[in-house]
Order: C-alpha cells, then sequence, then structure tokens
C-alpha cells in the first residue's frame, strides 16, 4: 500500500493543524527527486509566505532531519510564494505586459490606495471609488465590464505602467493574464511544474486558483496540495474555502482527497474544544474524522473573564512569568490597541517581547520613501506619497481626513483633485516624472509653487549633505511624520521591540504579541487569547463562519496551555465606542465560547 507522499495526484491533504502538512510536503518533495528520479529544475513548491518558504527550505537542508534532507544540488530552485512565482514570470517577459526591466512592487497598501483615490478623480469619480476597485483586485476574480470601476482599474495600471512598477496582487493577475495569451510560455513554466506541491490550499483566491489550474493543466498527477477548510481565513483578499471544499469536483474522478488526522501539536482538551466551535458555526465544513492525539492528556482551556483589560494585563503578565524560561508564550489580540495594555505591564516588569511595528501610513515608513525619492527623483510613488503628507500637514490649509461635514469633505475632493491633475501629463508622456510635472506647473499656479519650493529644499539638502538639524526641522514643517512626541516614541519603541527578535539576546523571542490574522503557521507551548467579547469576535459585520474559524486558528497555536480572556470592562478607546450608553458597561462575552464542551475548559472568575 501506497504511503501518503507516493500517491499520484491530484491530491489533496486534509490537514488538520499540527497534523504534520510541512513534513509530509517534505517527504514528498524527497520521494519525487530520490526514488521517482524527478528532475527538481520540474518541481515547484509554492508556500503561503515567504517565511515558511524558507522553513521548507531549512527542514530539508538539515542534515539531521535525515527523513526529509536534500543536498543542495538535489533542491528545487522553486520553494516560492505564488507572489513571487507571478512576479518570477512576468520579470522573464516585461515587454509582454507593458513593462520595463527596472519593473518594482508598489511598496504598501497606503501607496496603492493613494494611486487608486488619484485614478477614480482622473477618470470622473469621487476618490472613494479607488477603495471599491482595491477590495475588486484583493479578490482576483476580475470581470471585465463597462462599468466606472473597471475605468478607474485602467487608469490606476496606466499610472502603475509609466512608473515601471506593479501593485502586489497583480503579480498573479498579470502571471495569469500572460500565461492564457501566450502558449509557448504556459509550456516553459509547466515544465517547471511538471510536479506542483501547494501549501496553505485553503487560502487561495479565484486568480492564484486559476494560477494552478493553469500550471498543472494536462499533468495533474504531478499536483499535490494540502489545507484545511476550518483554516480558511483571508476573505477580506479573495480566499475562500470553495476551492479546497470543492477539490474533488475541479479534478473529478482522479482526485483523492486524504485526511492527516493525527495531531502532534494540540492536546486533546486544546484540540477538541477548538473544533467545537467551527463545527457550531460553519455548517459547511468539510466533515473529519476524530482525531488522533500524539499527546492525548493535557491541562483544560482556561477562561479567564476579568474585571477589565488593566487586570488582563496583570493576569496575562503572571502567566508569562509563570512560563518563562521552559516555555515560550503567544499573545494574540484582535487588533493592534488590544496589546497596549499588556506592552506596559511586560515592559513595566522588565519581561522582553517582540511585537508587530505599527508599520503601514506613519512615520519611519514615510521617511524611507522620502529617502527613495531623494535616491531618485523620477520615483513617482515615492513622490506621491510624500505629497499626501504635505497635504495632510496640520497647517497645509486642506481640511483633514477626520473631516466629516459635508463642505470640508467637498474642499478635501477638491484639493485632492487638484493633486491628481499632475498625473494627465506623465500619463501622455509628456513629462518623466511627477516631479516633472510639478516643474513644469510650478511658475502658473501658488499651490505648485509651494509644493516644488518645499521639495526642491529637501533635493537641495540632500545633494549637498546640508545640516541635519535643518532637514529634520524640514521633514518636520514639510511631510510631518509625527503630530505630537508619544506618536514619535511608540513608533520608535514598537520597531525596537519588533528588531529585537531578530537579535543574539533570544529571550526577547519567547514572548510574542500578534494579532489573530498574523499567528497563521505559529506555534507556542502557552498560548493566551484576548478580546474575546462580541462584536470583537465575531464582530457585528463579521462573516460567522470565517470569525469561528478564525478563532479556531488562534486557539489551536497552543500546544501545552491556552488561556481564553473577556474583559467585564473594557477601555473605550481600545473598542473606539462608549460602553456605557446605558448606564452599565455593555460588553458581552463571545456566542462561541459557549460552544466549548464543559469538559474541556474551566472558568476562572477575577475580582476587581
Amino acid at each position: 500500500m501506497k504511503k501518503i507522499h507516493e500517491i499520484e495526484g491530484p491530491a489533496l491533504l486534509l490537514a488538520g493543524p499540527g497534523t504534520g502538512k510541512t513534513y509530509t510536503l517534505g517527504l514528498r518533495l524527497k520521494y519525487l527527486v530520490e526514488e521517482k528520479k524527478v528532475s527538481p529544475d520540474n518541481i515547484t513548491v509554492i508556500t503561503f509566505t515567504s517565511e515558511a518558504a524558507k522553513n521548507m527550505r531549512a527542514r530539508i537542508s538539515d542534515p539531521e532531519k535525515e527523513a526529509l534532507y536534500l543536498p543542495y544540488t538535489k533542491q528545487p530552485s522553486n520553494i516560492i510564494t505564488m507572489h513571487s512565482l507571478g512576479f518570477k514570470i512576468i520579470r522573464a517577459y516585461p515587454d509582454k505586459v507593458e513593462l520595463q526591466d527596472s519593473i518594482k512592487v508598489i511598496p504598501g497598501d497606503l501607496e496603492k490606495s493613494i494611486i487608486l483615490g488619484d485614478a477614480a478623480q482622473i477618470a470622473g469619480h469621487p476618490r472613494a471609488l479607488g477603495f471599491e476597485v482595491s477590495l475588486c483586485r484583493q479578490i482576483g476574480d476580475c470581470q471585465r465590464s463597462e462599468s466606472p470601476k473597471c475605468t478607474v482599474c485602467d487608469v490606476y495600471k496606466n499610472i502603475l505602467r509609466r512608473c515601471s512598477f506593479l501593485d502586489y496582487d497583480e503579480q498573479i493577475l498579470l502571471a495569469v493574464e500572460l500565461l492564457e495569451s501566450d502558449s509557448d510560455i504556459l509550456k516553459e513554466y509547466q515544465n517547471s511544474t511538471q510536479h506542483l506541491l501547494v501549501d496553505e490550499y485553503q487560502d487561495i483566491n479565484n486568480a492564484q486558483y486559476k494560477l494552478i489550474k493553469l500550471l498543472s493543466n494536462g499533468q495533474e498527477d504531478g499536483l499535490f496540495v494540502v489545507g484545511d477548510d476550518d483554516q480558511s481565513i483571508y476573505s477580506w483578499r479573495g480566499g475562500s474555502p470553495k476551492y479546497i471544499r470543492e477539490f474533488d469536483k475541479d479534478f473529478q474522478s482522479n482526485a483523492k482527497v486524504i485526511p492527516l488526522n493525527k495531531s502532534y501539536r494540540c492536546h486533546k482538551n486544546i484540540l477538541e474544544g477548538s473544533l467545537k466551535i467551527v463545527e457550531t458555526y460553519d455548517e459547511e465544513r468539510l466533515k473529519k474524522d476524530k482525531f488522533e492525539y500524539n499527546v492525548d492528556e493535557g491541562p483544560t482551556i482556561k477562561i479567564h473573564n476579568t474585571p477589565s483589560d488593566k487586570k488582563e494585563a496583570r493576569i496575562v503578565r503572571s502567566i508569562v512569568q509563570s512560563a518563562l524560561p521552559s516555555q515560550d508564550v503567544l499573545i494574540l489580540v484582535p487588533q493592534r490597541q488590544f496589546a497596549e495594555s499588556i506592552t506596559e505591564e511586560l515592559r513595566r516588569n522588565q519581561i522582553g517581547f517582540s511585537t508587530q511595528a505599527s508599520i503601514p501610513g506613519i512615520g519611519l515608513p514615510l521617511i524611507s520613501r522620502l529617502n527613495d525619492w531623494l535616491e531618485n527623483p523620477s520615483d513617482s510613488i515615492a513622490f506621491r506619497r510624500c505629497i499626501e503628507s504635505y497635504i495632510d500637514r496640520i497647517d497645509s490649509g486642506i481640511p483633514s481626513k477626520r473631516a466629516r461635514k459635508k463642505e470640508k469633505l467637498e474642499q478635501r475632493e477638491l484639493a485632492f483633485k487638484y493633486i491628481s491633475e499632475l498625473w494627465k501629463d506623465v500619463l501622455a508622456g509628456e513629462v518623466e516624472s511627477l516631479w516633472s510635472s510639478v516643474e513644469a506647473k510650478r511658475n502658473n499656479d501658488d499651490f505648485y509653487n509651494s509644493l516644488w519650493s518645499s521639495f526642491n529644499l529637501f533635493l537641495d539638502q540632500y545633494s549637498k549633505n546640508g545640516d541635519i538639524k535643518e532637514f529634520i526641522k524640514n521633514i518636520t514643517i514639510n511631510i510631518s511624520p509625527w503630530k505630537k512626541i508619544p506618536a514619535f516614541l511608540n513608533e520608535v519603541i514598537s520597531w525596537v521591540d519588533s528588531i529585537r527578535q531578530f537579535t543574539r539576546g533570544g529571550s526577547d523571542s519567547s514572548v510574542r504579541i500578534m494579532t489573530f490574522q498574523s499567528a497563521k503557521g505559529l506555534e507556542a507551548k502557552v498560548v493566551c487569547v484576548l478580546g474575546l467579547e462580541e462584536g470583537i469576535i465575531p464582530r457585528n459585520d463579521g462573516d460567522i463562519p470565517e470569525q469561528s474559524r478564525l478563532l479556531f486558528v488562534s486557539m489551536t497555536r497552543a500546544i501545552n496551555e491556552l488561556h481564553l480572556f473577556h474583559a467585564r470592562v473594557r477601555s473605550g478607546h481600545v473598542l473606539m465606542r462608549n460602553i456605557f450608553r446605558e448606564g452599565k458597561p455593555d460588553v458581552k462575552l463571545s456566542r462561541f465560547l459557549a460552544s466549548i464542551p464543559e469538559e474541556h475548559f474551566e472558568t476562572i472568575y477575577h475580582k476587581a
């Protein structure tokens, strides 16, 4: 009888949390190369994240892991994320998609939203339509029509092409277009994917699905994918459990769906307690057999009923202190603001930790964009990001993005339309860049002249390696990375905390603070999950089945201990609402917790 990793495709391994899917993929890879004598050049392994790709490479490169070890000469060059594979295809043929050799990927979601807003205004629509286009592109299911959204999308793509940029989603969208339109290029890449191994199949969207189908077409016996519909949590970017649930329909009579039902991570209380939540709230989930456990017995799940988020932080700190140094701790929060009291408590008690830096749309990334532009004034994407902050500085005279009154919103929309107009000369090929457009118009307009003067001063200071104090003063005046001192200090502290995990200190990485979404693929001996209240998990506007899966993923990061927290009172700035509207705290226990069977948990009530 064939072992699981030896089964011919199209095969889906239905792999629950901690059931050894990465190990099985490694076995598959070694089997193909050493026993089936498949050339590594004909194998591609697609992972969901770059970290997962590194992990896979590390596992097969370790001589001490004899079951998986492959010498470097026998390893596929393509152990790669889906987006990186798309970029690799496009980069090989940039002229086929109207790009230059110096192709780059737009640096972040903020830049993307800014350019989409500009595109909407150029096409004669409100900036807000750009947000709808962004959602459409993330989902990866482009249905061409004569709608305003498609018009905006066309303008957006034209801007990116003129700047020789792609956005994150386009790496796959364009690769699919290229492979569909050119059979010779498709054949070339099918040759390197005769055996296609795909991790986290439950997270793919429509564009990724199309890419997999194109590459595996006619050679489906080499398709070997792993995933679990219970862990599908990325609907906001088009990910859907339907692709894993319909695998047998997609590949019909040849399809094989094989369960991996032995948990090497979670013990019975953790996994059975977590499973009951998705079984209750996700009726369309694939039915699974009973799990077996490498470690059957373990402590029950602890559900902590705390009087406030401040007390909650002290309890979490106590759990951390009890766990260290023999066990690592993962603290999971629904949004970053839920971690504020935790980080304060840990710092006060001199407990090292790592956390995610608040990267998007704030000071240090902005200064990095400014540097990109100073090094290359033709970088219109970087310059447009700087203009955004120039407009949003306190004394710009333009209404704030927090404005709500109709006349203020109209003033702001008009001001941004003025900026969007700068792209027209770039799109027409009359000027090289956005900066050139400002230079060309500055003598005819006071605003453009002011904009030119401010940024020309940056260029002058940079080229002459001027006084650092004056340069920092110019940054503060013209792009205002931070409005107040605490914002500056908090960002620096956040970045330092995140960098510590990469230093040689070691102990700091024993405690990690992450959001629910970021916990995918992680594990820890002790896990604390915060914010288990109605309106938080599940969100009031959330997809209940997916929200139950999100909690399932968070809970099943735990190896030994799982602590779940809900507070009777939580700070208004954390919840972003008034909790005392009716005279008493309006914070209710998450409905999901009621699904956990009594034998798998105990409640701990903490007095005020």
